[in-house]
């Protein structure tokens, strides 16, 4: 075993009679009877372990030292479990130079003791990878949550109860310079969508005048609720590998990263791009309006009028869900739009839209809206 913590127990009274002997490193080593690690926070680890020592009436020294163990000497505490308010922890002093602390406890009888020893212990990173595996027609898919830990603390963990922060946790050994991969999570059936994103700021707005083709991003989104079989905790950020189910087994179409994902949120997958749709976006008017003069008659300040039309195309044979992004900076109203909005943030609105399977041609979808841009000079108003 590498653990290199060590515990020394000396009666008081021993150690009275002979000073020299306050320093010896071991005189015995009690067993752990529970080690609990907390990986919880990405940049340290809780370590909690328990033992059982034998004390001797009066005050007994504890001696407890971790060379090679990456401890914030800061962070230990020791607390008494079996009767707390009868033994006592009178001071904790610290070896020059060494790495190691000394508490002197007092008990009332020669007993044993169950202690609980805490400290945040470096060197310990964990890793979260998810395996989505979407069904055939990609209404569903199963993931999978991986909990991957490394230990390069020093420490050996042996019979760890280890626990992320949600869900169940798991006993297991772990050795130091040892890596090990876990399923902590399997859901099964978990609702997909797939949808496509139209960004304004990021794609052509006539795809014909470009040299290549054009695609639109595509991406199963994952809603972090009760309805979809999750909802219980927050998605952790991580790798997703994504697979899909064929009838020759399952194939790989790709890996993307999850972001952090709190309960009631959407996590997106990018799985490619989608060239069966087709979005045209032109700006038809763009007038000055509301204008304002100087003593000179002269125009000083004006506001804008612009009128956007979206023809969007599905030459897919089955529907689409198309999400249509638009970046309006500045202050501005919303004068008309045939479509309903979202406003995701202050300027930055977006349209969800069915497309009909082969609505191309006359049966093409199309969005109009007018935005009337202000110009308000340092004269904001308290709402727009």
């Amino acid at each position: 075993m590498k653990v290199l913590k060590t515990f020394s127990i000396f009666a008081a009274a021993l150690i009275l009679t002979d000073a020299a002997q306050a320093r010896v490193k071991l005189v015995a080593l009690p067993a752990r009877a529970r080690v609990v690690v907390s990986l919880a926070n990405l940049q340290a680890t809780l370590v909690e372990e328990e033992r059982i020592i034998t004390l001797q009436k009066g005050v007994n020294k504890i001696d407890f030292s971790w060379k090679g163990v990456s401890i914030d000497p800061a962070s230990i505490q020791i607390r008494m479990l079996n009767e707390p308010g009868k033994v006592k922890v009178l001071n904790t002093s610290y070896p020059p130079n060494e790495q190691a602390l000394i508490w002197e406890i007092a008990s009332p009888t020669a007993r044993a003791e169950r202690m609980r020893i805490s400290y945040l212990l470096q060197g310990i990173t964990r890793q979260v990878v998810y395996k989505a595996t979407a069904e055939t027609d990609e209404s569903a898919l199963t993931l999978r949550n991986y909990l991957r830990v490394r230990n390069h603390s020093g420490e050996d963990l042996d019979k760890a109860e280890i626990g992320i922060g949600y869900g169940a946790g798991f006993k297991r050994t772990v050795q130091h310079q040892e890596t090990i991969e876990l399923l902590s999570e399997r859901i099964e059936n978990l609702p997909i969508k797939k949808i496509l994103t139209w960004d304004s700021k990021q794609l052509p707005w006539d795809p014909e005048y470009e040299k290549k083709t054009v695609g639109i991003p595509l991406n199963y989104v994952i809603k972090n609720d009760k309805a979809s079989k999750l909802g219980a905790h927050t998605l952790l950020p991580g790798k997703v590998r994504i697979f899909i189910k064929t009838k020759e087994g399952v194939a790989f179409t790709g890996e993307d990263w999850g972001g952090l994902t709190p309960v009631d949120r959407e996590m997106k997958l990018y799985i490619g791009q989608s060239r069966e749709v087709k979005v045209v976006q032109r700006k038809t008017t763009d007038e000055r309006v509301n204008l304002r003069r100087n003593n000179g008659n002269r125009v000083v300040m004006w506001d804008q009028n612009e009128v956007y039309k979206v023809e969007i195309q599905n030459f897919k044979t089955t529907p689409v869900t198309l999400v249509v992004r638009e970046h309006i900076p500045g202050y501005w109203t919303m004068i008309e739009s045939t479509h309903k909005y979202a406003k995701k943030d202050a300027f930055t609105i977006e349209y969800t839209l069915e497309l009909p399977a082969k609505s191309t041609g006359d049966k093409k979808t199309t969005l109009t809206f007018n935005v009337r841009r202000k110009n308000v000079q340092g004269n904001e108003p308290s709402s727009y």
